[in-house]
């Protein structure tokens, strides 16, 4: 999906955030996260067995938000679910994890038996995915996304891993520009697997 893309469908949202500031399932929702140290914003969050409705068209613009991760910004969707308030990080959908391991003093993406690179993990992990996870990765922006998502209801059928992966730190130049990441050690972090059922 090309960057540009992604940064419209931010913008857009930023432009909706102005009307959300009222939004009391939001700040509920928002409230319940805070307590979460985890940089991913999809840890510690979901649970097997969540359940919840995406708010439906006319009540969407209400519950979206877009919330700040490591000083980058991170569109949501404050839900209710059956075990309370919680955020839905759009980037949760599409989450996918590399593995990663010790090699000697350096961390490297994990090896198979053959030594080939383990693939990525992601919700599902057959054939691109669960059904709502191969929907989701079709559309062209957050928005389309949000629309797409309106009136669904969601549970998390599984939660995967948890797996080693890579906690990265940002790497600067002689100017104190962002010049790419670096691999400062290992985390463990899981994958909700989010499916539509009935409601």
């Amino acid at each position: 999906m090309a960057q540009t893309t992604i940064t419209d469908g931010i913008k857009m949202l930023v432009a909706r955030h102005a009307a959300t500031e009222g939004c009391e399932v939001g700040k509920e929702a928002l409230a319940s996260v805070k307590k979460i140290s985890n940089a991913d914003p999809s840890e510690g969050v979901w649970n097997k067995g969540d359940k919840f409705t995406v708010p439906a068209a006319k009540e969407i613009e209400q519950a979206v938000f877009v919330a700040m991760v490591n000083g980058n910004k991170a569109p949501a969707i404050a839900v209710e679910t059956n075990n309370g308030p919680k955020v839905l990080y759009i980037s949760s959908l599409k989450k996918n994890v590399i593995e990663y391991e010790e090699d000697g003093d350096q961390y490297v993406i994990k090896k198979d038996a053959s030594g080939n690179n383990v693939p990525a993990h992601y919700a599902g992990d057959e054939n691109g995915g669960t059904a709502l996870r191969k929907a989701i990765m079709q559309k062209a922006t957050v928005g389309d996304i949000i629309d797409f998502l309106a009136g669904k209801t969601i549970e998390v059928t599984s939660v995967m891993g948890p797996y080693k992966t890579s906690r990265l730190k940002a790497k600067t130049d002689a100017l104190g520009r962002r010049d790419g990441y670096e691999v400062v050690g290992l985390r463990n972090t899981s994958i909700p697997v989010f499916e539509e059922v009935a409601p």
